[in-house]
């Protein structure tokens, strides 16, 4: 392996749902992802519900099989390599553990048949359980079934990171543990991964907590892979439609091309999205009016600020006298004037906008 031979790379990798279960239409759950991932790093994959980032990790672990693609790890195939061949482990959502086995043998099992290692079984263990908070040897010397979920996931952590491979797989890692403990251990986590320069992939629906640990992020949507970068490069500077929707804590508002087209009298057929602290109450010739009624009130106590979402006419809410519209959001200070049911005219500043073709491409230098 050269220097500049990426640790894992992904080659035009597609996996139909008959690679699940062959039952299923003959359609695909995850189509021509290419990634390059260097040794040390630890890549987050974010996405919807649906969008095939477990199947991704399944596929890399060699769960199941591509119908398409490579995996390669420092050059060398290993798609239809085992998977206890491939020196990589994973944690599941659902916490994989051996039932007959306590929380302790559970964490020691990868040792075993093991050669010899730098640091006794025993030395990891306390290392391990002081990282996870399960250090009371009551919990220890339970077997699954008798701890909660929360302190599965953990130990399911300590299995898969008890002889630290090479290669780890985090699937929603921290899901079901205690918020009051989710931080201190995302942290210590990610400490103890990039201290032995091992290659991760950390997959969670959280962007607060893939920001933190990730070193680059992939945004899957429908099986794709949209854009792969940085969070801050990610969210100041999407270069797809989806993505700028998805990424940040907030809403991202958005028109449709026809929308766009209609009101700048056809100066602009693209989509667009402007995020609701962009907007403004007050208009200016380059900035376009949206009005509606006030129908939600979102307090941001801890910034002082609030969001003020307008719901906004659409044709499909003309279809029925119940149907709702689509809302449409500003960010506003906390002690603004505004109240539930008033009409509003919030206000897009075209030139602070982005904008995407039909194909969900950024188009700059629109404004």
């Amino acid at each position: 392996m050269t220097s500049d031979t990426p640790f894992l790379e992904l080659s035009h990798l597609n996996i139909p749902m008959s690679s699940v279960d062959r039952a299923l239409p003959n359609d695909y759950l995850v189509r021509d992802i290419d990634l390059s991932i260097p040794k040390g790093e630890i890549l987050g994959i974010v996405g919807p519900t649906g969008c095939g980032k477990t199947m991704l990790l399944k596929a890399i672990a060699g769960l199941i099989q591509p119908l398409q693609g490579n995996v390669l790890k420092e050059g060398t195939d290993i798609t239809k390599t085992p998977p206890s061949k491939r020196g990589m482990s994973m944690v599941f959502q659902d916490y994989v553990l051996y039932p007959h086995l306590t929380a302790r043998k559970n964490i020691l099992f990868p040792f075993l048949g093991k050669p010899r290692f730098e640091v006794s079984p025993e030395v990891r263990l306390n290392e391990i359980a002081s990282l996870l908070h399960i250090t009371e040897e009551k919990l220890l010397d339970r077997r699954p079934k008798y701890i909660s979920g929360g302190e599965r996931q953990r130990v399911a952590i300590g299995k898969a990171i008890s002889v630290l491979p090479e290669f780890i797989l985090l699937d929603e890692p921290l899901s079901n543990i205690e918020e009051n403990l989710r931080n201190e251990i995302r942290h210590s986590l990610r400490k103890l991964v990039k201290e032995h320069g091992v290659t991760a992939i950390y997959v969670s629906h959280n962007q607060i907590e893939i920001a933190e640990v990730a070193d680059r992020i992939a945004v899957m949507y429908q099986g794709r892979i949209e854009q792969t970068d940085t969070y801050t490069s990610l969210y100041e500077n999407p270069r797809r439609y989806f993505v700028s929707l998805f990424i940040g804590e907030k809403t991202t508002n958005f028109l449709r091309p026809e929308e766009v087209e209609r009101a700048t009298g056809g100066r602009v057929r693209y989509s667009l999205t402007i995020r609701p602290g962009e907007c403004s109450v007050s208009g200016t010739p380059d900035s376009i009016p949206i009005d509606g009624k006030v129908a939600i009130i979102e307090n941001l106590i801890h910034e002082h600020k609030k969001i003020a979402y307008i719901e906004r006419p659409t044709e499909k809410a003309f279809e029925s006298e119940f149907a709702m519209g689509e809302l449409f959001g500003i960010e506003l200070p906390l002690d603004y004037p505004v109240e539930k049911w008033q009409e509003m005219r919030i206000y897009i500043p075209l030139e602070r906008a982005k904008y995407f073709d039909r194909n969900g491409d950024r188009i700059y230098n629109v404004w």
